[in-house]
């Protein structure tokens, strides 16, 4: 690693420290999702993509084709888009119109040159779209943000604002990692039950598909027998395309086999899902 990429390194965690400390954002402004292999450190400072970097991409890529079929003819707004290539994706599929805001700079300017014709793009935050009026899409997308907004304690006025810019009887659709995988970033199932049960009547979780392993595998196990789950569906997971430690063969959660799920009057593809480490939630806007 080059003196520049450990600097920006330094920068990330300080920067990082000082937002938790003041309960205010920290972005980092290049470190995004981004299509053809491009990956960068903070800064703007480019770095060689590895097979994990790629996966990612390709899983992030996938929520939105699972996300697509409720975006047909629909107005949707992005939120957290990053580079924007998942509005990309809602256009090609039949979105009537595409909005993506993110609080990054410089991955709205990429956006904007890269998939200016499929959406209009501006900067807001999760917490502040003041830019989209009340009653503004037909549905609203976060696909790893939620998170983020937590270690600032801002998830409930996150979901209060998406809530705003969704129509009467609009749909959320949010992903957020399941911390059981990934420690503390993210949300355990009682957390992302409890978020929803306070802001919406009828929503559906559908669970991630790996199973945790070590300690966390007994806490999975534990809330199976306890019945605090959410929806399981067996997944059809491509592992070569998934992020995994090298070597590892992961077990993957078994359930409803994927298909044809209802929700609150939508059917939903499952098979459509390659959701390994997050949550997925739909939630039914009921104002």
């Amino acid at each position: 690693m080059s003196i520049k990429q450990r600097l920006s390194r330094v920068f990330y965690y300080c920067a990082h420290a000082i937002g938790w400390m003041t309960k205010s954002y920290f972005f980092e402004d290049y470190v995004r999702v981004y299509p053809d292999g491009l990956s960068y450190y903070p800064f703007g400072i480019r770095r060689k993509p590895t097979k994990q970097i790629l996966n990612n991409f390709r899983n992030h890529q996938k929520f939105y084709f699972f996300v697509s079929q409720f975006s047909k003819g629909k107005k949707v707004v992005d939120i957290g888009c990053g580079s924007g290539h998942g509005c990309e994706v809602l256009k090609k599929s039949g979105a009537a119109d595409v909005y993506g805001c993110d609080v990054s700079k410089s991955s709205i300017a990429f956006a904007k040159s890269r998939f200016g014709k499929s959406a209009q793009f501006n900067c807001q935050t999760i917490t502040d779209m003041s830019r989209y009026p009340n009653d503004f899409a037909d549905v609203v997308v976060s696909s790893e943000v939620l998170e983020h907004i937590k270690e600032y304690g801002k998830e409930e006025q996150a979901i209060l604002e998406m809530k705003r810019i969704t129509c009467k009887g609009g749909l959320l659709v949010i992903a957020t990692p399941n911390s059981e995988l990934l420690g503390d970033h993210g949300f355990y199932f009682d957390e992302i039950s409890k978020l929803l049960a306070c802001n919406f009547r009828n929503y559906c979780i559908f669970e991630n598909a790996f199973v945790p392993t070590g300690s966390a595998r007994t806490a999975w196990e534990q809330r199976l027998k306890e019945n605090r789950v959410g929806v399981v569906i067996s997944e059809r997971i491509n592992v070569e395309e998934s992020v995994v430690p090298e070597g590892m063969l992961p077990e993957i959660k078994q359930g409803h086999s994927p298909g044809t799920f209802s929700f609150d009057g939508i059917e939903v593809d499952t098979t459509l899902l390659h959701n390994t480490h997050s949550w997925v939630v739909l939630a039914r806007n009921e104002k």
